[in-house]
């Protein structure tokens, strides 16, 4: 007999603590606590849909392991201790290195935090820390796709059209997005557009679920992703289907380039069939509104920012871009990770996709926050090098929702890095395990102990709601934040009376920026969702962003040049990394959650297990230039033979193989994809994948 609800029952809307999707559920709550999570069809987005990881995510609020009250390092150990003594331990620590030279103090950010906070923390860094050095792991995620389209039409939605209109495309072309693992909700719109009769590739090393789904798959070899842009460009300009969507500089050039690449030499670098290619590019050709849609599996390279160039200028020179359906998009990964890129916790940027770079920019926002631009830092150090300066120019990091131990390019050098630091302050809500190597942890609040705002890969804003309190001595991070600036001395802008006070100011912050949200409020929220920019209370939003002139010197796009490094040679074994469907990012909440089970293995085809006397199961230890780890093969014929396929959800595994140093040159993003491995069966038994819990003491 099921018990009644209690006396104080209620549902709370709000939005998932996972993709970019940002799909809406009713969280229900009795007696203080939230007991079970429904869809709604209200959802804008994903209509009543919401996958495995959104359904179970009830599964971390009170997890054992939730961190309810600070943690100070004595003795070796993390002991508790009381708000009062984490914050003489703030002061202690960190005055004195801001008096000698705040470069010496650096910020580590999230695409998981709301606006606001991602608002807060940017404001933090250069009001309170006056450190130029802040970033987050956002730079692992869309870096070069924001990059690429940031210098082509002056700024970066990741999605430029409603979602709805991608089932209105005759041909969508996915060129490394494995959705329906990493966006599952998406997997909606393809199957609109497949029963309208669109045909859907996915462009992968990979026969993902995502390939199966879509019933087209090119299994290209690691990094050629832009090559295959330009030998489509190439048939293109050569079938007279160049047809640029406005007037814009480079054209000329970008299409000489083209002329370079053949479909010999295309589908050669490649390594697919010359047929597969020019059958591709007839469907490009004959498509009436073709859609191409990056993931990180173009843009986590060392040319990850041209990469996506490539693709960009043959939707842009065959008409497409800024079309209903869009043209070009690229999917942004982390629940807030549009949002977090916009509004001041990257290195070079200030609020609304301002940039700390611009003169106007800087005097903007330094008379919203009561200063001179003068006393604005000037753009430090990026995720990447922020992190291999740690130990060494950069003595004290703190780091808020993000897990670098396990998600940073070289993780087994970060790691070093981070155990070099004099003061390494992590502020979260699980012990992740870079929080294990803090000298202070501060327990923050998760999901829905928090109001805010989170925006979705189509740049929708949407509210997150508050439905429960932080349990113990756990606060609100915006709070956390608040209270570390007075800790230093520098309280002045950090004292709000509450929440909608710092939400209103964020707000009026992006008023005039490129990302403007100063029509939004709570209330407008609460009636409807929408799209940014949105500059009057009053007015409407903008669900089509791109649409000619562009926010530019003279309103023109610029088109660039891409530049691609020789092919690799033949038989070389290439580690490519990637996401599960179980798992989330570094797998601080999914490792730990009973309901998102998966495994931790080397993907590799059965012609590489058979050359390397490897069968099911077998441990093999993979080495590349940086590191190398041991871990069960799974053999299956959906990779190339040429291709080794790791999960980066797991610590002591892929990342400690990836290359810390080598960055893409425009978006600073590490190479994560695209490192030379090699292969020997490990004389150690299989081992089992890694226990996810962690307890701090």
């Amino acid at each position: 007999m099921t018990a009644p609800p209690a006396a104080d029952a209620r549902p709370v809307r709000t939005t998932c603590p996972y993709c970019a999707v940002q799909c809406n559920f009713d969280l229900h709550i009795e007696r203080g606590l939230p007991v079970k999570i429904t869809p709604t069809r209200e959802c804008p987005v994903a209509h009543g849909t919401v996958c495995k990881k959104g359904l179970a995510a009830l599964n971390d609020v009170r997890h054992p392991n939730r961190l309810t009250q600070p943690l100070l390092r004595r003795g070796g150990e993390l002991v508790p201790v009381s708000w009062a003594e984490a914050l003489a331990y703030i002061r202690e620590a960190l005055t004195p290195l801001l008096e000698r030279d705040p470069a010496r103090v650096g910020v580590f950010g999230s695409g998981s935090l709301t606006n606001e906070k991602t608002y807060l923390l940017g404001k933090f860094a250069r009001l309170a820390l006056k450190t130029p050095n802040i970033d987050y792991n956002g730079r692992y995620c869309m870096a070069s796709a924001s990059a690429a389209l940031n210098r082509t039409v002056g700024y970066d939605r990741g999605l430029g059209f409603p979602l709805a209109e991608m089932g209105e495309s005759d041909l969508i072309v996915l060129v490394g997005a494995n959705i329906a693992e990493t966006l599952p909700p998406l997997v909606q719109h393809l199957s609109v557009a497949r029963r309208r009769g669109a045909l859907v590739y996915a462009i992968d090393p990979r026969a993902t679920t995502t390939a199966r789904v879509a019933g087209q798959h090119l299994a290209v070899r690691v990094g050629t992703d832009g090559v295959l842009a330009l030998g489509l460009l190439h048939l293109m300009k050569r079938w007279g289907h160049i047809r640029p969507t406005a007037p814009a500089h480079g054209l000329l050039e970008v299409l000489e380039q083209a002329d370079a690449y053949p479909p010999g030499r295309v589908a050669a670098e490649c390594g697919i069939p010359e047929a597969d290619l020019l059958t591709l590019a007839q469907r490009y050709a004959d498509a009436v509104r073709p859609l191409i849609l990056t993931g990180r599996g173009a843009e986590q390279h060392a040319h990850g920012t041209d990469t996506v160039q490539a693709w960009l200028n043959l939707a842009y020179l065959c008409g497409h871009f800024g079309k209903p359906g869009g043209g070009y998009g690229t999917l942004t990964g982390q629940g807030n990770g549009q949002g977090g890129r916009e509004h001041g916790q990257k290195n070079d940027q200030l609020p609304g996709g301002r940039s700390l770079r611009d003169p106007r920019h800087r005097a903007e926002v330094a008379a919203l926050w009561g200063v001179s631009p003068d006393d604005l830092p000037q753009p430090g150090l990026s995720a990447q090098n922020l992190l291999n300066a740690c130990g060494r120019e950069v003595e004290a990091l703190i780091v808020l929702g993000s897990n670098p131990v396990v998600s940073a390019a070289g993780a087994g050098q970060i790691t070093e890095n981070l155990r070099a630091l004099k003061h390494l302050i992590v502020i979260d809500f699980l012990p992740s395990e870079t929080a294990q190597l803090a000298t202070l942890v501060l327990p923050g609040s998760m999901w829905c102990e928090e109001e805010g705002t989170t925006t979705n890969l189509e740049g929708r804003v949407q509210r997150r709601r508050r439905a429960i309190t932080a349990p113990g001595a756990a606060r609100e991070d915006w709070r956390i934040l608040c209270d570390l600036a007075a800790a230093v001395g520098r309280p002045q802008g950090f004292t709000y009376s509450g929440f909608r006070e710092l939400q209103d100011e964020f707000f009026r912050a992006t008023k005039g920026g490129k990302a403007d949200y100063s029509g939004l409020s709570a209330e407008r929220l609460d009636r409807a969702s929408a799209q940014w920019p949105v500059p009057s209370a009053t007015g409407p939003d903008t669900p089509h962003a791109y649409a000619p002139t562009y926010p530019t010197a003279d309103g023109l796009a610029t088109l660039h040049v891409p530049s691609f490094p020789l092919p690799t040679p033949p038989r070389t074994l290439t580690l490519t990394t990637g996401r599960l469907g179980g798992q989330y990012q570094s797998g601080t909440q999914t490792r730990r959650n009973p309901a998102l089970r998966a495994e931790n293995t080397a993907q590799i085809h059965p012609d590489t297990a058979r050359e390397h006397g490897l069968g099911p199961g077998d441990s093999v230890t993979l080495r590349t230039l940086h590191g190398q780890a041991t871990l069960p093969v799974s053999i299956s014929p959906a990779i190339r033979a040429d291709t080794v396929f790791l999960p980066f959800h797991w610590p002591g595994a892929a990342n400690l193989l990836t290359d810390p140093y080598t960055l893409d040159p425009v978006s600073h993003m590490p190479a994560f994809k695209g490192t030379p491995v090699t292969l020997r069966p490990a004389h150690a038994p299989a081992c089992a994948p890694a226990r996810p819990e962690v307890a701090l003491t």
